[in-house]
């Protein structure tokens, strides 16, 4: 016992002397090299599974080692046949890293022989997932879901969280990419959610499969909004690996949509956590997702030496093959593009051969021969055991009831007659001393309370002080924030100019915060020029505009000032009329006024502009990014807007925007908008409205006056967004009617 209390404080002092993974890795593994096995099998076998706990996922190679020592100890020292099992699967576990399924397999056919033959129901599902893991691994898709659908049922009847959540991330798996069945997919997982709600590993785990999901089915900002959740949770319970897995993803996704920066950025961390971590193979997957960033952007240089970089670590491992065949592949088209065609004859054929390895390997491993043998095997096994197992527990069940029955009744009665004559000649003693240390100890607890009551008469006096103080400071930023409020509404666009000038109209106009990053915008232009008997001031072109600055709030707010003054400036002083232009014009003031050529501000806006002629009946439209759409004679058009953005960064020489000229002799309703409705999650399964189905309400409410169809979109926003979400963004919608 003094030997076990030695060692159980020894280990204590090192977990407190130690700060990194590696470092508890390490300090582990020197404990271990200097315990006597024999003498203490036990505190090995602690060790070992604390190694295993830091290495399993980080460091499958340690794990396996360390794994093959702890089935020795429990063979030849021990005995003990649990203990071997569980140290089977999880031997398992780290040859199913390696994507050695023929071992794998060898070692999960006699676990699960043994939990049947136990009854050990938790423990036979685990191995049943690791099973479907397996056939996962070989593609084989319709072997692997029976086997998670049983585990599923075990882990339900057994309340098993950890279990389902495993099981149910599979199965949506399997819905997904097996039947492509979105909705089943999606109903798994938001169910698996409600499931793990306050458990933040497994809610984390959720976020990212539902994030994978989206990511297949390039919904690139739904993807990033559950990578990003993931990535919070994990950062949150310092669980480096995944957090870096989950940058990893959001990089992919960003670079899969062009935008380098950001993904540069994500994989850079991703990188950086790897690194300290010393997981190698996650290191060559990060240098490759580099080197596809930089071939995409035509930086051939640093393309070629991060996919070179990336064959270097893969080479050091002989199970990696993945990331090679990727690299050898992508090398290979990168000295296409240098014209360098010996180096790219020479990457394609180590492609090829790595190819024709991985195949090999596969043969090797008789996969086929393995599950079928398997199957078979288990099925003759199944039937045997259960039977044994049910003959064997009847007559242990009947020997033990004759033999046990009066026996116990005779020990119960000489227990129950000692206790009685124990509390019977201790009673009087034990009550005199009860009370006196009662006495005592209410007198303690008499002046605790008077000391404690005065503390925390002090701590209340003090709370209510910096209460107060912190409620002065609430109130100044809010009335700050709602005076903000008033000026940007003040600086808002007059509706009386849309009574004026057009037959019907609505303004939806709901900012996330008191303040907003999105405004409308209008104006008229008047002829000033005389005519032949008086001078004619009457307006010929109205000028409107819906712009969406970039981010909300109040930073949003002061852009959205700027962009008021400025599109004003650029109309009524400059007399700038043709939307192309003034888009333009606007851009250079803005970049000019942030610095942006020698800033890191990027902010801008993005709009859509229209000239209405009134003479002409003719209207001109341009945008940055943002699309028009428009209604005549009962079908609907849309103009989409540009590529670039009003402000931000600038690669190219000078900046233009493209004019379309839309005629206005037919009745026509015009809508311009910004991007936060159809950008809104709600719904069932937590997605986004999107741009197709926010079309499709607007075309099928038009025929409505204005002010009908704006309740019925409000209506529609309050109901896809629920309880559940919260508005994502400032929603401007502008309705008008020629």
């Amino acid at each position: 016992m003094t030997k076990k209390i030695l060692f159980i404080i020894s280990l204590i002092f090192i977990f407190i002397d130690l700060y990194g993974q590696n470092a508890q890795k390490d300090s582990l593994i020197n404990l271990l090299d200097n315990i006597d096995v024999f003498a203490a099998p036990e505190e090995s076998l602690d060790i070992i599974n604390s190694i295993y706990e830091y290495t399993y996922q980080t460091d499958p190679q340690t794990a396996l080692e360390k794994s093959g020592e702890a089935i020795k100890i429990c063979d030849s020292i021990l005995k003990d046949s649990a203990q071997i099992m569980l140290w089977y699967q999880r031997l398992a576990v780290s040859y199913l890293s390696f994507k050695q399924y023929d071992q794998a397999m060898t070692y999960l056919s006699e676990v699960k022989n043994y939990y049947l033959q136990k009854a050990d129901s938790v423990n036979y599902a685990y191995t049943l997932y690791y099973i479907g893991d397996i056939y996962l691994g070989l593609n084989v898709l319709q072997l692997a879901f029976p086997e998670f659908e049983k585990a599923s049922k075990i882990f339900q009847n057994n309340n098993v969280t950890e279990g389902i959540i495993l099981v149910n991330i599979r199965l949506a798996s399997f819905y997904f990419y097996e039947n492509y069945d979105t909705e089943q997919t999606f109903e798994i997982l938001n169910n698996s959610l409600i499931i793990a709600k306050g458990n933040d590993v497994l809610t984390s785990s959720v976020y990212k499969a539902i994030g994978e999901v989206y990511s297949e089915d390039l919904e690139i900002d739904s993807a990033i909004y559950y990578f990003t959740k993931s990535a919070q949770i994990n950062e949150k319970i310092s669980n480096q690996y995944e957090l870096a897995n989950c940058y990893l993803e959001i990089g992919k996704v960003y670079l899969e949509n062009s935008d380098f920066q950001q993904s540069e950025e994500f994989l850079s961390k991703a990188k950086t956590i790897y690194k300290n971590l010393s997981i190698e193979n996650k290191i060559a997957e990060v240098l490759n997702a580099f080197g596809e960033l930089y071939f995409q952007q035509g930086d051939l240089t640093n393309a070629e030496q991060s996919f070179l970089a990336s064959i270097q670590i893969s080479l050091l491992n002989m199970f990696e093959s993945e990331n090679k065949l990727y690299s050898y592949k992508r090398l290979s088209e990168v000295y296409v593009e240098q014209n360098n065609f010996e180096d790219a004859n020479f990457y394609s054929n180590k492609y090829i051969e790595e190819l024709e390895l991985s195949f090999q390997r596969k043969a090797q491993q008789g996969f086929t021969e393995i599950i079928l043998n398997f199957q078979n095997a288990e099925k003759e096994k199944t039937i045997q055991l259960i039977e044994k197992d049910n003959a064997l527990k009847t007559q242990m069940l009947k020997n033990k009831q004759q033999q046990t029955y009066g026996f116990l009744a005779v020990i119960i009665l000489l227990i129950g007659f000692a206790v009685v004559l124990y509390f019977y000649f201790q009673k009087q003693k034990k009550i005199n001393k009860l009370l006196q240390e009662q006495n005592r100890q209410i007198n303690l607890q008499k002046k605790e309370i008077e000391s404690q009551s005065r503390i925390l008469e002090k701590a209340t006096r003090d709370l209510l002080k910096q209460k107060d103080e912190v409620q002065k400071k609430s109130n100044k930023i809010t009335s700050s924030i709602n005076y903000a409020s008033r000026i940007q509404k003040a600086m808002l666009s007059p509706e009386e100019l849309f009574k004026k000038h057009f037959r019907d109209y609505f303004i939806l106009f709901m900012p996330k915060e008191t303040v907003s990053g999105d405004f409308y915008w209008i104006t008229e232009v008047k002829d000033l020029k005389p005519s032949l008997f008086k001078e004619n001031d009457e307006p010929f072109k109205v000028i409107f505009s819906v712009i969406d600055c970039t981010g909300h709030g109040v930073p949003g707010a002061f852009m959205s000032l700027l962009g008021d003054a400025y599109l004003n400036q650029i109309v009524n002083v400059q007399h700038i009329y043709e939307p192309d232009k003034i888009l333009a014009e606007l851009h250079k003031i803005i970049r000019e006024t942030l610095q942006q050529e020698h800033t890191d501000n990027n902010d801008g806006m993005d709009m859509a502009i229209c000239s209405i002629d009134k003479r002409k009946k003719i209207m001109e439209f341009s945008g940055a990014k943002n699309p028009i759409v428009y209604i005549q004679n009962g079908k609907m058009n849309r103009i989409s807007g540009g590529m670039m953005s009003v402000g931000g960064l600038q690669k190219e020489h000078e900046r233009y925007f493209t004019k379309h000229t839309i005629d206005l002799t037919a009745k026509t309703q015009v809508f311009l908008f910004s991007d936060g409705y159809q950008d809104q999650f709600g719904g069932k399964y937590g997605r986004k409205f999107m741009a197709q189905p926010f079309r499709d309400l607007i075309f099928e409410s038009s025929n409505l006056p204005a002010t009908e169809q704006k309740e019925i979109i409000i209506d529609t926003l309050n109901k896809w967004k629920g309880k559940k979400f919260n508005q994502m963004d400032d929603i401007t919608v502008l309705r008008i009617d020629v």
